[in-house]
């Protein structure tokens, strides 16, 4: 009788609620609104139920949230029905993404949440729509590194999503555990999407996203934000189920084009792609990218054994129950890979890829709740700057957890129980190398090292070498190693050889797989990313332009917005201003083109990025200079800004390999009926000697 009670008041309350929200029994969604610690104001969403919620009160629900792109809101997306190219044709009477979730949740039994990515702050004479008020910042406080003048407001979106979460698990009968929830978005969202779920491991299982923007994100508190490119996106989803949809006739389509190669050669632990037939930049195909979620849902996963993390700019944050505190002066991204109960390597780089690690750091980690309570555990450590090894012993608290503090340079850490010995045998490349590039023709030895962190003698090691990509070719694949003590080292360069045949278009990625073995049994797989270059000529002198602190006048440069050649002022670099690259300068360099991506672009100078920055113990790259591609919807192009050290000695020869970034909008793209936002890269090689 008491449940029977129960069950009816439960109704009784339900059906209450709804009319006092404004519930639409026709459409299934209402909005709902809680106040945000995080941003210190009322925050609204939008909750689309399932048929038969109320009817059955004891049933829980998944649910999939979904961040709205540049232009949207929590009630609505930046489209209208005429922005459908299907509409009237196909009887919808709201924008899509309204009918979109209403009719999922009708036939599924998942909830879905459409939350708000605009800035809290409000500000009066702004615009309005559907009596919402735009607040005075970009949606997700978006800025970009080229936004000098940009004021951010340093609203910091991860713990928002966490408070969603709970309000939702608190207000509505979700199924409330990371196995039953997922994250989806478009655009900016879609950007997003994969930024929140990666800072959210513990919460969410899955996430995916519609042609996400291609852009060099801002991240971290005000004063110390630091630049993210959403391409390594990938580096926190490791342990996720990921997936990505490109509509064929998005003007983003080449980025996400370049998102898919990246990702699927990336250690994530399972990634679809979905190409959908659609000629414009939309949320195309919503059911299969939902189905995706429903599917994971149906599994039951568990933490990741192993998983990999970053943080942008925030100098602490918290990840699966680990605390991590950073001391530095300096913003920085901290990346944590590979993490394994008995391996972790920890490195804070000023950019990503290949940036310079961050060595003027202290860093204190207080691992999750995973070890013997009291036990006594090994801990070996390699500074992976200076190569200073460090063993100790230290007893993990009441809790299980271990509690350590490195200083910077970045740190391979093995963990060991003192009584029960193990071997642990890690990768790791020699100077501190995020990506490779091997051009076509040329034989290859990887500059990887290997070390044994554990606290006992390693035997009968077996490193075996294997790639996907069909025109790389081994020659040594196989090496063996008899014993290797408890710190020591190994080199594999001389021991794994192979070379390309062929290469692909221009941004493809792939990769390399060593799976290591001790006793015939396989214990880990170390996994390298490397772009696969074409042969690569060599640039003459007058076809380059060095910018040391000058400007130059009347540079031929091709407009991809109207296609058309101008002659501009261009500067840059830091020098005395005479044009040639010297000891103790910084330079961009600006390389002239037969002929770039676009039909009339003939003979003009584009920006570089140096792929080579860490073959040349002279050269570096320290910063990167950031600018807006010009109608490319707000796409970063990046360039490299070069030093040379003070100290290179005066008969060295300068061998740059320069990546050429060409673009295009292409207004004529059969599939599309928007302009195409195309590019593709050149490579070549400049040789200069040092003045």
């Amino acid at each position: 009788m008491r449940k029977i009670l129960m069950d009816c008041l439960c109704i009784l309350v339900t059906s209450i609620f709804a009319v006092a929200s404004g519930y639409s029994q026709s459409e299934r969604y209402y909005d709902h609104s809680f106040y945000c610690q995080a941003f210190e104001t009322e925050r609204w969403y939008r909750i689309y139920l399932p048929r038969g919620y109320e009817q059955n009160p004891d049933k829980r629900y998944p649910v999939i949230y979904y961040f709205h792109g540049y232009g949207g809101r929590y009630k609505w997306d930046g489209y209208d029905l005429e922005d459908d190219v299907n509409y009237p044709a196909n009887g919808r009477k709201e924008p899509p993404f309204v009918m979109e979730w209403s009719d999922y949740v009708q036939n599924n039994d998942v909830i879905i949440v459409t939350w708000d990515g605009y800035e809290p702050l409000l500000r009066p004479g702004k615009n309005f729509r559907e009596g919402i008020q735009y607040g005075g910042a970009r949606p997700y406080d978006y800025g970009a590194p080229y936004d000098e003048n940009l004021k951010l407001r340093g609203w910091d979106y991860r713990p928002y999503f966490e408070e969603l979460v709970s309000e939702v698990d608190e207000k509505f009968r979700t199924i409330a555990d990371r196995n039953h929830r997922a994250i989806t978005g478009l655009s900016m969202g879609g950007q997003t999407a994969y930024y929140i779920a990666g800072q959210s491991k513990d919460l969410v299982s899955s996430v995916s996203a519609f042609d996400p923007a291609d852009n060099v994100a801002l991240y971290g508190p005000d004063d110390s934000r630091a630049a993210f490119p959403v391409l390594e996106s990938y580096r926190a989803l490791v342990g996720l189920d990921v997936r990505l949809t490109l509509t064929d006739g998005d003007w983003l389509k080449y980025n996400t084009w370049k998102m898919k190669q990246i990702f699927e050669a990336s250690p994530v632990s399972h990634f679809e792609f979905h190409l959908a037939d659609y000629p414009n930049h939309f949320v195309a195909d919503a059911s299969e990218q939902l189905d995706f979620h429903m599917q994971v849902f149906e599994k039951q996963k568990m933490i990741p054994h192993r998983w990999s993390h970053y943080c942008v700019g925030y100098p602490t944050f918290s990840v699966l129950g680990y605390e991590v505190a950073s001391d530095r002066s300096q913003p920085a991204i901290t990346l944590l890979d590979h993490y394994s109960q008995h391996a972790l390597k920890i490195v804070s780089r000023k950019f990503i890829p290949d940036g310079p690690v961050v060595s003027d750091e202290s860093i204190s980690i207080t691992t999750g709740k995973a070890y013997q309570p009291g036990a006594a555990y090994d801990i070996q450590t390699i500074n992976l700057t200076s190569g200073a090894k460090k063993q100790e012993n230290i007893p993990a608290s009441e809790e299980g957890q271990l509690s350590l503090r490195l200083d910077g340079g970045g740190h391979l850490i093995g963990i060991q129980d003192s009584d029960n010995r193990q071997p642990e045998i890690v990768l790791f490349s020699a100077d501190n190398r995020d990506y490779y590039s091997f051009e076509t023709g040329k034989k290859y030895g990887l500059n990887l090292k290997g070390i044994n962190l554990g606290n006992a003698e390693g035997h009968n090691i077996t490193l075996r070498t294997f790639s996907t990509y069909p025109h790389l070719h081994f020659e040594h694949s196989l090496h063996e190693i008899d014993r290797v003590p408890s710190m020591e080292e190994f080199n594999l360069a001389d021991h794994i050889e192979f070379y390309l045949s062929e290469d692909p278009d221009s941004t493809y990625m792939s990769s390399i797989d060593i799976e290591i073995s001790m006793d015939g049994i396989p214990r880990d797989t170390h996994r390298i990313m490397f772009f696969p270059i074409p042969v690569s000529p060599q640039i003459a002198l007058e076809d380059v332009l060095i910018l040391d602190g000058r400007e130059v006048e009347n540079v031929a440069i091709y407009q991809q917005g109207p296609n058309v050649i101008e002659s501009k002022t261009i500067g840059g670099g830091r020098g005395n201003g005479n044009g040639v690259f010297e000891k103790g300068e910084d330079v961009l360099v600006y390389v002239r083109l037969d002929k770039g991506m676009g039909p009339n672009d003939i003979g003009t100078y584009h920006r570089t990025y140096l792929i080579s920055a860490l073959d040349d113990p002279f050269v570096d790259v320290n910063e990167l200079d950031y600018k807006v591609k010009s109608r490319q919807a707000g796409a970063t192009s990046i360039a490299s800004l070069i030093s040379l050290s003070a100290e290179t000695p005066s008969q060295h020869e300068i061998n740059l390999w320069l990546k050429i970034e060409s673009l295009y909008n292409d207004g004529n793209d059969p599939v599309s009926n928007a302009v195409i936002y195309a590019h593709k890269y050149d490579y070549g090689r400049l040789m200069m000697p040092v003045k």
